[in-house]
């Protein structure tokens, strides 16, 4: 899998970031000790302080969503794309280089 996929799902009060059943497979198949979520939901005005306080929020979404913490795990995984669930457009990206 070169790249790997999280739903971005616009709502009435927020957003739905999400895990395919056959991404969350692959992150347990490449990373046994992960405990990727299926979904992790943050309102609006959550999302809005703190992207002005303390970042881009995606940059701490995906750790969560994965289930994991350590950069060596996270460079497994390669690229990292935040989709738009309605219109396939990515939002996000995020590479990790493998060291070798």
């Amino acid at each position: 899998m070169n790249k790997l996929h999280i739903n971005v799902t616009k709502q009435i009060d927020g957003y739905a970031f999400s895990l395919l059943p056959s991404v969350r497979e692959f992150i347990k198949q490449q990373i046994p000790h992960a405990h990727p979520a299926n979904n992790i939901f943050v309102g609006y005005d959550t999302k809005s302080a703190f992207e002005v306080y303390i970042g881009k929020l995606e940059t701490h979404i995906y750790p969560a969503l994965l289930g994991i913490n350590e950069d060596s795990d996270l460079e497994k995984l390669g690229v990292i794309q935040f989709i738009d669930s309605q219109t396939g457009k990515v939002l996000y990206t995020v590479k990790h280089d493998e060291k070798v």
